[in-house]
């Protein structure tokens, strides 16, 4: 006998069914719940709730006394509310990214779900979720987790106590609190180039001005960062330096000292994220590591090694500064999720996250070698990552360029991630950025391969 879920998934799916083949019609009344159990031969709650889902769905419409009745069909709910699914900004490349219309996805910024989700996690996760927490939060976030954290950092090589950290609605959050406390309409900001899209997206709201650095696979151009943070007088700098986002490079030892010479020569404060620190090595050079949080603000996330769904981040300064940042979140936000950190911590806690990471970083290392080979038998050049990562850079020929290529990726139901939405200046030279997990996709690797061969 099929559990009750299944059973109101059945209901769901036979009304669907109905609306599909036209025997439902919108201002039909359905069959009472009474005489729909007794039909399908199950208990008349499971007909309840299955009504109640889909009048949530706004499928049905519930009349007192009288019954439930269609709406509208699915379909035509769908095609109202989603537009063409083109990625040829950075506004419709993150909206692709959360309603991943497309099925082929070399664009997309996050690892598939089932590499997140395996069967162990989410067993583990659908019993703990209401286990705890029924109140809210600390002000700077679940403290067992943050003592954790802080003993991440030192195997990173990062001193850091509680009062310097503080949790956040995931790494965009962070940005967020920094851009809000520290940059003023028309500041100057330096960032990577090409970066983090949803970053140069947050600069423009606050009315900054973004100037980019150019990024090379070993990490920011030092010279020219020092040449346009003297002329600008700018700040801050917002950079990504391990795995970066979107070329997959990691900075080095050597990079990493003279851009914090840099920063001390010219009183920058360093904005670094870095999303992939869990399935990275710990001994990566990170700049907050040779600074100790002195001029670094450091970012870190769950979102990119848990469920996408896990909003949930922290930030590391100063202690000056972390009291500050803490201060704007209270008054912005309240306070982070106390369910979804103590599941952190739990799954942390009983090795269930470390059992996790090391199936990621396999399934990244098998995917990296898989798309780096079907890419360079097109002829491509590719630079691996550096220590690992989810990205690679892919530069394109010179036709290969525009929103014409993003609209007939689509056609073929690919998702692509093009230079321009990841860049500040105007015309970027032709390149993609591709998901290790999806680069050797036959579909993706046929459709390149034509595209190259066309002049």
């Amino acid at each position: 006998m099929p559990s009750p879920p299944m059973k109101i998934d059945f209901v769901i799916n036979s009304i669907l069914m109905q609306l599909d083949a036209g025997t439902l019609r919108p201002g039909q009344r359905l069959p009472s719940i009474r005489d729909e159990a007794q039909r399908l031969g199950i208990g008349k709650n499971t007909v309840v709730e299955a009504y109640l889902r889909l009048v949530g769905q706004g499928v049905l419409q519930a009349k007192p006394g009288s019954g439930y009745y269609v709406v509208r069909t699915p379909q035509a709910a769908a095609k109202a509310e989603r537009p063409p699914a083109l990625a040829t900004d950075r506004l419709s490349l993150l909206t692709e990214q959360l309603d991943r219309r497309l099925p082929i996805r070399p664009g997309d910024g996050r690892p598939p779900s089932e590499w997140l989700e395996t069967s162990e996690l989410r067993r583990y996760l659908s019993y703990q979720r209401f286990q705890e927490a029924d109140s809210y939060n600390s002000s700077w976030g679940y403290g067992p987790l943050r003592e954790r954290l802080c003993g991440a950092f030192a195997e990173r090589g990062i001193a850091c106590r509680e009062g310097q950290l503080l949790m956040t609605h995931g790494a965009n959050h962070a940005m967020d609190l920094v851009i809000r406390r520290y940059i003023r309409p028309g500041d100057n900001v330096l960032v990577d180039d090409p970066g983090y899209y949803p970053l140069l997206a947050k600069l423009a709201l606050a009315g900054a001005n973004a100037i980019g650095v150019s990024r090379r696979h070993d990490g920011p151009d030092v010279a020219d960062l020092e040449d346009k943070a003297r002329r600008s007088g700018a700040k801050f700098f917002f950079t990504q330096s391990l795995a970066h986002n979107p070329t997959g490079g990691s900075i080095t030892i050597g990079t990493a000292y003279a851009v914090l010479r840099t920063a001390t020569d010219l009183d920058i404060r360093i904005v670094e994220d870095d999303p992939f620190a869990d399935i990275l090595p710990y001994t990566a050079p990170r700049l907050a590591a040779l600074d100790q949080l002195e001029r670094v603000i450091y970012i870190g996330t769950f979102s990119k090694t848990l469920a996408g769904s896990f909003r949930t981040g922290y930030m590391a300064a100063a202690p000056r500064l972390a009291n500050e940042l803490n201060d704007l979140k209270i008054a912005t936000a309240v306070s982070t999720s106390a369910h979804d950190e103590r599941l952190i911590f739990q799954l942390v806690e009983h090795g269930h996250y470390l059992k996790h990471l090391r199936r990621l970083r396999a399934r990244a290392s098998a995917a990296t070698t898989a798309s780096v080979d079907a890419l360079e038998a097109l002829g491509l050049t590719i630079r691996r990552p550096i220590g690992g990562g989810f990205y690679l850079w892919v530069e394109l020929l010179e036709h290969m360029n525009g929103e014409h290529l993003v609209h007939d990726a689509a056609k073929a139901g690919i998702f692509i991630a093009l230079s321009a939405n990841f860049s500040i200046g105007e015309n970027p030279a032709p390149a993609m950025r591709v998901n290790v997990a999806y680069g050797a996709d036959p579909t993706f690797i046929a459709w390149l391969r034509e595209k190259l061969e066309s002049r």
